[in-house]
């Protein structure tokens, strides 16, 4: 997705190109919107700042301003954006069906607490709303970007697409640390308690087995130093 950055880094080019087309055509939007990505990433490289969201931009930038001139229209810019959300939504759909939901990866893939999220049964309802969170939001994304593609509002496309963008991004980030911060701690102290009470009793259990073991140990001694008769 790119990050905050990224998004950043993708919608200045937008504008860009939404103003210039309106005014001077597609062509010019095209290689204005291409122009200012290239620019940004010029910027990032000087201040010695990461540019690997800067150059994501640009790739997205260059594709959508690519597919544009193919289609010789300007809600041909935002396609691949509609067509990515919609794969990214079919894609966290299908990891709920396969039980597989993918926010159960970044989540251990962010902190290593949740490796087994998979086995512990608050770890898993976590990962399934969170990933139902993200599903929402790419699906929002597309039937509304969708919709505005079909009915050819250029000048909405981009309002919805930066509306769209790092706002509900933020607010799908604030969502999911809400549902991990709300079930995974009560799991984490449930295993330590676990944990402890599995201990207590193991130590519990071997003390009777240890003391059994030495009654017999002695209670076989004479036997064993009795002499056998001549």
């Amino acid at each position: 997705m790119g990050g905050p950055r990224g998004m950043i880094d993708s919608a200045i080019p937008t504008v860009a190109f939404v103003a210039v087309n309106a005014e001077a055509g597609l062509t010019a939007g095209i290689a204005f919107a291409v122009a200012t990505a290239t620019v940004l990433v010029a910027l990032r490289v000087v201040r010695r700042e990461p540019a690997r969201q800067a150059f994501s931009g640009l790739f997205a930038v260059a594709f959508a301003a690519f597919v544009a001139s193919r289609t010789h229209s300007a809600q041909g810019f935002f396609l691949p954006s509609i067509i990515k959300n919609a794969v990214f939504a079919g894609v966290g759909l299908l990891s709920l069906v396969v039980r597989r939901p993918l926010a159960g990866f970044v989540m251990a893939a962010m902190d290593a607490r949740y490796v087994d999220w998979r086995h512990h049964r608050d770890l898993r309802r976590a990962a399934v709303r969170a990933t139902l969170v993200w599903i929402i939001v790419f699906a929002l994304r597309f039937v509304i970007q969708g919709a505005l593609y079909l009915a050819g509002e250029t000048g909405w496309l981009a309002a919805a697409n930066i509306a769209l963008g790092l706002p509900l991004f933020g607010v799908a980030i604030l969502a999911t640390f809400a549902i991990v911060r709300r079930l995974a701690p009560r799991q984490a102290g449930a295993d330590g308690r676990d944990g402890a009470a599995t201990r207590d009793g193991a130590a519990g259990m071997a003390a009777p087995v240890a003391g059994r073991s030495k009654v017999t140990e002695v209670a076989a001694s004479p036997l064993e130093s009795r002499p056998e008769p001549g």
